[in-house]
């Protein structure tokens, strides 16, 4: 009986002795208080020791890969482009609510090459020629042992897989019941059934949309058998992670240490400044810029005036409201939207009197 115990614990706990995975979604973003894929959000998440930093991807006119969950501009820079139809010079005159234009997945790797983050990255598009350019910036890089590749398609997942077998790989939603090429299944909610079935395959279990001290505390039980959560808030989740007997180890308190960086940033005064360190204190970014000189995050050019700022919440319409695909209402779509029916928002922009709500994508109304 005593020998039955010890097994059950060990089988129980041994998952958890290595480290529960803090994956930060689009970076330390916060659901809008950062923008998604900015160098503060992802600077934010590299300070607080996230595992991964969780990167989407689009490809240009040029064949520029470049971070960006959507493939159209329109709820976070304001503009309704398509990625796909402009190069990357076109793009980079578009700016986010930091002030950053889009970046490409390139810099994201030269900018954190020194430091021990990892990257969990989704290709957009499964075509051979997204997944081979991806494939070759990685080992570019030399990160083979440092990215992690998730998508809904098993079919890109077996193109990677084919190519470089010794990536791991996360099936994104779809059947638990994975195959044994891949080593994760991720989704937006828990299921026992699928939490107890990857357990006895010895594969690890991801959520995703885990914002709350609350969720993240209940799925950091063991029981849960869930190995780390995609996160907005991965800060908040380090913080958990310290405070658990369990973890304390793996996860520094609240003053993080130096982090080494590579890249430029912008001041208020315009001038561009090169970056090699960065840390936060107090919740708040600091800069290492030559000859020793340290600046905070806010004398940084950090705030465009003309971008949507990213936002969470619902709206309810007051009138039957017609769907645009930009925050200035130029073009319309075919889709229209009933009077009291509520929806989702990501977004807003005031825009000429009007209030735009981004409904996901390159969809807009107004109230």
């Amino acid at each position: 009986m005593n020998k039955y115990i010890l097994v059950v614990f060990l089988i129980l706990i041994f998952p958890f002795t290595c480290g529960f995975l803090n994956i930060a979604h689009r970076g330390d973003n916060e659901q809008g208080k950062f923008a998604e894929h900015s160098w503060v959000a992802y600077d934010r998440a590299v300070c607080a020791k996230v595992d991964y930093l969780e990167l989407d991807l689009q490809q240009t006119a040029d064949h520029v890969l470049v971070v960006s969950h959507d493939e159209n501009l329109s709820r976070v820079f304001g503009i309704d482009k398509s990625i796909a139809n402009l190069s990357y010079h076109d793009l980079i005159t578009y700016k986010n609510q930091n002030g950053e234009s889009i970046h490409r997945l390139a810099d994201v790797f030269k900018r954190y090459q020194s430091s021990n983050v990892k990257f969990m990255i989704e290709p957009k598009d499964s075509s051979d020629n997204d997944i081979n350019n991806l494939l070759s910036l990685i080992k570019k890089y030399h990160l083979q042992n440092r990215v992690l590749l998730e998508s809904f398609s098993e079919l890109a997942l077996l193109k990677i897989h084919k190519s470089e077998p010794q990536i791991p790989l996360t099936q994104l939603a779809g059947d638990f019941k994975i195959s044994p090429m891949l080593q994760y299944f991720a989704n937006n909610f828990y299921a026992k059934k699928a939490a107890d079935y990857l357990g006895e395959h010895n594969k690890k279990y991801l959520l995703w949309g885990i914002n709350t001290k609350t969720q993240m505390k209940k799925y950091l039980r063991p029981e849960k058998n869930v190995s780390g959560i995609l996160t907005d808030y991965p800060v908040k989740l380090a913080t958990i992670l310290h405070e658990n007997s369990i973890f304390k180890r793996y996860y520094e308190g609240a003053a993080y240490p130096n982090e080494s960086i590579s890249g430029y940033m912008y001041l208020k005064n315009g001038k561009k400044v090169y970056i090699d360190q960065v840390k936060m204190k107090n919740n708040q970014l600091f800069y290492h810029v030559k000859p020793n000189i340290w600046i905070s995050y806010d004398n940084l050019k950090n705030y465009d005036q003309f971008a949507p700022k990213a936002q969470v919440g619902k709206v309810k319409l007051e009138h039957d409201a017609q769907v645009y695909t930009d925050p200035a209402f130029e073009k319309k779509t075919e889709k229209k939207l009933r009077k009291d029916s509520t929806w989702n928002y990501f977004a807003v922009k005031k825009m000429h009197g009007k209030t735009a709500y981004n409904l996901g994508g390159a969809q807009w109304v107004s109230q």
